[in-house]
């Protein structure tokens, strides 16, 4: 069992974390620890438009969690307990 301090927040996908204090994505490892992720700033590339925010896979598929959607995220009051079977 893991026990995170309270400015973690869960996103919707299992493994990553949002730092509420930091504004930083972190991914929590097979041995526990906390690693931070890499930012991608975004821009214009060939004509197409990419939002910043950090670029992460899912059981093989790519995913992005762009900013927009990480500052909606909140911390919570109590401390989350993850890989507890409820």
């Amino acid at each position: 069992m893991v026990t995170l301090p309270k400015e973690f927040v869960a996103t919707k996908y299992p493994g990553y974390f949002w730092n509420v204090t930091e504004k930083k994505l972190y991914t929590l490892k097979v041995t526990g620890e906390l690693k931070p992720m890499a930012f991608f700033k975004g821009g214009i590339f060939y004509g197409q438009r990419f939002d910043p925010g950090y670029k992460l896979s899912v059981n093989g598929q790519r995913r992005k969690y762009t900013m927009d959607y990480l500052n909606t995220l909140s911390a919570t009051k109590e401390i989350q307990e993850i890989g507890v079977a409820k």
